[in-house]
C-alpha cells in the first residue's frame, strides 16, 4: 500500500504551496539500525511493518498526532530514502500547524518563549553562571536578543506564538 500525504508547505519567502509526499512503504527510512530514524527502533509503538514515518504520513489528522513531536529533525529518513521522499518536510509542516493550533507540548511552548525572551533555549541559572566561571568560560551575553525580537516580529512569529499560547490546550 502506498501512502500519499498532501499538505500545504511554505517556501523560503513563506508563501504557501501545495505539496505531497508519496511513500512506497519500503521501510528503509526506519529499519536500518544506526542509519535510519531513531524513533522507530527506540520505541515500542513502532516496528518494521508499522514505522514512525508511516504513523506520521498516514495519520488522519497529522497535526494532532502527538508522535510528530518525537521527530528531532535529524533528516536520516530523507537521506536513506531510495525514492527521495522527504517525511521531514511533512512532519515539520505538521509541527508548525500544531504549534499554531496550540497543540505543541508545554515543554516546546516554554522553550520557544524562553528563546524569544532571553535568546537561550534553557533558563540561565546562578548555577550555570557559577559553573561557567569555574570552567573559565566567557560570561553569557544577550547580544542578539534585539535582533531575534526584530526577526520574530517581522516574520510574524511573535503573533503566532501569542495565538498558540491563547489556543494552548
Amino acid at each position: 500500500m502506498i501512502l500519499k500525504a498532501d499538505y500545504e508547505s511554505r517556501d523560503e519567502s513563506f508563501k504557501t504551496k501545495k505539496s505531497s509526499e508519496i511513500c512506497f512503504k519500503c521501510g528503509i527510512c526506519c529499519v536500518v539500525r544506526g542509519y535510519s530514524c531513531h524513533v522507530s527502533y527506540d520505541s515500542e509503538k513502532f516496528n518494521p511493518r508499522y514505522t514512525f514515518v508511516y504513523d506520521c504520513l498516514g495519520s488522519s489528522d497529522p497535526a494532532r498526532n502527538p508522535n510528530i513531536w518525537l521527530c528531532v529533525s535529524c533528516h536520516k529518513c530523507e537521506e536513506v530514502c531510495p525514492y527521495e521522499v522527504s517525511p521531514i518536510k511533512f512532519i515539520e509542516e505538521m509541527k508548525s500547524q500544531a504549534f499554531e493550533m496550540g497543540l505543541a507540548p508545554s515543554l516546546i511552548m516554554s522553550e520557544v518563549e524562553n528563546i524569544l525572551t532571553t535568546g537561550y533555549a534553557f533558563p540561565i541559572s546562578s548555577v550555570t553562571l557559577r559553573l561557567r566561571e569555574e570552567l573559565h568560560l566567557e560570561p553569557l551575553q544577550m547580544k542578539a536578543i534585539e535582533d531575534l525580537r526584530i526577526l520574530s516580529s517581522k516574520t510574524g512569529f511573535i503573533d503566532k506564538m501569542l495565538k498558540a499560547k491563547e489556543n494552548h490546550i
